[in-house]
């Protein structure tokens, strides 16, 4: 137990800018170790809702008192998207806020961001990864909130996670079983302390009625094998995604280097995803893996199944596809009116 005078100052959460990034961290870790911080799930777990009617400043919904959300801008008509970040960010970053813009332009929606900075702050990824068992349960319950209120039923929940949040969402599909979810994306689920847990440790098949996954730095920061229903693998899958080799950060400048290099391939997961929800079959893929010239195979690529917003519930197995190194890194051009 942490001597009460001195939990402000190990406990709290510090926020850097780092060039055009933010850092969150925090002097102990929060979590259920000797030295942690005490978890308090209704202060360190935050569920933001934004709408077009409120697209900057989000209504939080209390699972603990139900006019949070009758006094919201929620509306049972519209679709309901829930995003989850990765480890060492928040609501705040880049990746929650480019597919929350992305979902309110396309149309009207509920998107739902998981706020849960402190539990998965930096430099304490152990801890980050055991707190995500406790954050999927948590935000299990928010989900059966929701049905229970009428406000969305779990069929038409859509569940999208980005690396440590992609394995949030499997924890959240586990603890909800026999019932699921209608879709969870995962965004290169994360691998490190993952890979060797087995299905009941990390996001799989299993966790929603459909799952689709975009792997874009496999073996590294992200899952190289399939996890779902469906498994995209752009550009190979691999962390040398068009765009991130040093020579093309370097033409950006020394700042772009010290930003993006180390995870710029992760990072491509949820900038192609939220590129899709505005441009939904810009993303054709195949399951022939010559998504590039010079690799041989017998296979011919064709276009069979679409990445991003559009993937159907019907697709199986693995695709690939090629993208441009810079935004916008769709090769096809469609607009958001085709889109589901």
């Amino acid at each position: 137990m942490l001597p009460s005078f001195l939990v402000p100052m190990l406990c709290n959460l510090y926020i850097f800018r780092r060039g055009d990034s933010l850092l969150h961290l925090t002097l102990l870790p929060t979590g259920t170790c000797l030295y942690c911080c005490p978890i308090q799930l209704n202060q360190d777990v935050q569920f933001l809702l934004y709408t077009r009617r409120n697209p900057t400043y989000p209504d939080i919904l209390d699972i603990n008192d139900v006019t949070t959300l009758r006094k919201s801008n929620f509306n049972v008509k519209h679709p309901t998207i829930v995003y989850i970040h990765g480890y060492s960010d928040s609501s705040l970053g880049k990746g929650p806020i480019a597919v929350r813009n992305a979902y309110l332009r396309r149309g009207h929606y509920n998107v739902i961001l998981i706020d849960w900075p402190k539990l998965a702050v930096l430099p304490w990824y152990v801890t980050a990864v055991r707190n995500a068992k406790v954050v999927g349960p948590y935000l299990a319950h928010m989900i059966t909130w929701l049905d229970a209120q009428k406000a969305c039923p779990l069929s038409k929940i859509h569940v999208i996670g980005f690396s440590l949040g992609a394995e949030v969402a499997g924890f959240m599909g586990k603890a909800l079983a026999p019932r699921k979810i209608g879709r969870i994306t995962g965004l290169d689920p994360a691998y490190p302390l993952y890979m060797n847990t087995g299905e009941d440790g990390h996001l799989t098949w299993a966790d929603a009625s459909f799952v689709d996954v975009i792997h874009t730095d496999g073996g590294r920061f992200g899952f190289p094998t399939p996890l779902g229903h469906v498994d995209f693998y752009p550009n190979g899958g691999t962390r040398r995604q068009p765009g991130c080799d040093l020579r093309s950060l370097v033409r950006m400048g020394f700042r772009r280097i010290i930003n993006q290099y180390i995870t710029c391939g992760h990072n491509r997961a949820w900038r192609y995803y939220a590129e899709s929800v505005e441009n939904p079959w810009g993303f054709p893929a195949s399951r022939c893996p010559k998504w590039r010239p010079g690799i041989l195979t017998s296979c011919v690529w064709k276009p069979e199944a679409y990445m991003g917003v559009a993937a159907d519930s019907k697709y199986r197995g693995r695709f690939y596809l090629s993208t441009n190194s810079r935004s916008p890194f769709a090769r096809n051009l469609t607009g958001h009116k085709f889109g589901k």
